[in-house]
């Protein structure tokens, strides 16, 4: 079950990224911050299960603590990013004739 919600979080990360990119930089800024969004999930792929089994192995023997590390980072990234879609929202509306939605 829980193999399930999590597959289903993630899946959603790579659908919405690209109108989130335009909506945070605009059109014009897309091709380049998709390249860097695209480099940094490599990394972020070479690097991940290497510190996983890092912490396996060094630090503590549990499984689940890789697990628990991951969901950390992802729940700091959900928090950034609704700061700075609250900072871009009150941006856009001190400009004259812009209405959010």
């Amino acid at each position: 079950a829980m193999s399930a919600v999590f597959g289903f979080i993630v899946s959603s990360g790579s659908t919405v990224s690209t109108p989130l990119i335009v909506d945070l930089l605009g059109i014009h800024h897309l091709n380049t911050a998709f390249g860097i969004l695209t480099f940094v999930r490599g990394v972020a792929a070479l690097l991940g299960p290497t510190a996983a089994g890092f912490i396996l192995d060094g630090v503590d023997s549990s499984l689940s603590l890789p697990f628990y590390i991951a969901s950390v980072c992802f729940a700091v990234s959900a928090i950034l990013h609704t700061f700075i879609w609250i900072f871009k929202r009150r941006v856009y509306t001190r400009r004259n004739g812009y209405t959010a939605l």
